[in-house]
């Protein structure tokens, strides 16, 4: 690995441990937990927080490790966008949520708002689908945010495991943003019910683009936050 990509992806993970905690936040509010922010903030410091069920701490517990892992395994270089990176990742998040967490889903599910249901692909479709999303993951003939985006949202629209979809996707778009040396992105909780509305158009329509332009938004808002310029195709991210 040349030097200065060394040293984009040791930036990069640091970014990811100065936001910690906002990334915490908006990872558990994209399950509509009950935490607010500084609630956050506490709880990371390894102070119980007043006023929640046992349950909610002990999920709020599986986001944080979640996030921890995923640092960890940039930090040693290895970091995969492998079916074995995303259920390690998925059995953390969706530890006691899900029927069979840390595997790729051997069932049907369905994802349903109001009077819609969205019906995922066959479970038999999955592995061809993941190994797919992966390549597309791994082109470096099209945009490093582009892709992660992309990743992110395969995840959310295949549903590859029981649960904890998005959560995965987020992880695994982040997993490969630091290992390019690009700042983390995540759904602001404060826009959540902006992207709680695209989401069930995407599962209607299966049109990527809205929110593509969605997550390419917020991901300029964080380098925009951090008073650096968003990564440019040919130019690299720093």
């Amino acid at each position: 690995m040349r030097v200065d990509m060394q040293k984009n992806i040791t930036k990069a993970v640091f970014a990811a441990k100065r936001m910690f905690a906002q990334l915490v936040y908006d990872f558990q509010s994209l399950e509509g937990m009950p935490f607010t922010f500084p609630e956050v903030q506490t709880f990371l410091q390894g102070i119980t927080v007043g006023g929640h069920r046992i349950s909610d701490h002990d999920k709020l517990r599986q986001q944080q490790l979640a996030w921890e892992k995923l640092i960890s395994l940039v930090e040693q270089g290895i970091f995969t966008l492998s079916e074995k990176t995303a259920c390690e990742l998925e059995q953390i998040v969706a530890k006691d949520e899900a029927i069979m967490p840390g595997i790729i889903r051997d069932g049907a599910v369905t994802v349903s708002s109001g009077d819609f249901t969205y019906h995922p692909p066959a479970f038999h479709e999955l592995p061809e689908l993941l190994a797919r999303s992966f390549r597309n993951a791994q082109d470096d003939t099209v945009f490093v945010c582009d892709r992660g985006y992309g990743l992110a949202l395969d995840f959310a629209y295949h549903q590859f495991h029981w649960e904890g979809n998005k959560r995965t996707g987020t992880l695994m778009m982040n997993g490969l943003f630091m290992n390019s040396g690009v700042l983390p992105c995540s759904v602001p909780a404060k826009r959540l019910q902006e992207y709680n509305t695209l989401l069930m158009e995407f599962y209607r329509t299966g049109g990527y683009q809205p929110l593509m332009a969605f997550y390419r938004d917020c991901h300029q808002q964080t380098y925009a936050d951090w008073k650096m310029a968003y990564p440019e195709e040919k130019t690299g991210p720093w």
